[in-house]
């Protein structure tokens, strides 16, 4: 059972991966948003920042060129959508940091170390529904 509600959003100003303080910060405008939004849209969302529109005209079409974004053309204006959820952008960071460890089995048992209990009781909860191997 996969969810995102308010402990999903636990460091939800935090740096992104591989983008810029802006970049992040409209993806999380992105990601709130239940819907596309235009240019417009975005910047209104960016309440922690003063950018002008064609500043945040340019982050967004460079977020598309590193295939953070998609955008489709509704009359006049181009709408922008998130291509993947905060949840699966996560699951990648981790993914990634676990295959680029020489060790996984240490470097998960110091992720876990560092969980929040409600987090480690998710995680017991979300193996226990995982089937197991069979063991030969």
């Amino acid at each position: 059972m996969l969810r995102e509600d308010s402990t999903s959003m636990r460091g939800a100003g935090a740096m992104i991966a591989g983008l810029g303080p802006l970049e992040a910060a409209v993806m999380e405008v992105l990601w709130r948003a239940p819907e596309p939004l235009p240019v417009r849209g975005v910047l209104e969302g960016l309440t922690d920042h003063e950018v002008a529109y064609t500043t945040t005209s340019t982050v967004l079409e460079n977020l598309r060129r590193k295939d953070w974004v998609d955008r489709e053309r509704i009359g006049r204006l181009w709408f922008y959508r998130p291509l993947r959820d905060r949840s699966t952008h996560a699951a990648e960071v981790m993914h990634e940091a676990l295959t680029g460890s020489r060790d996984s089995e240490t470097t998960l048992l110091r992720f876990v170390d560092t969980m929040q209990p409600e987090d480690v009781r998710a995680l017991r909860a979300l193996l226990s529904e995982v089937p197991g191997e069979e063991e030969p």
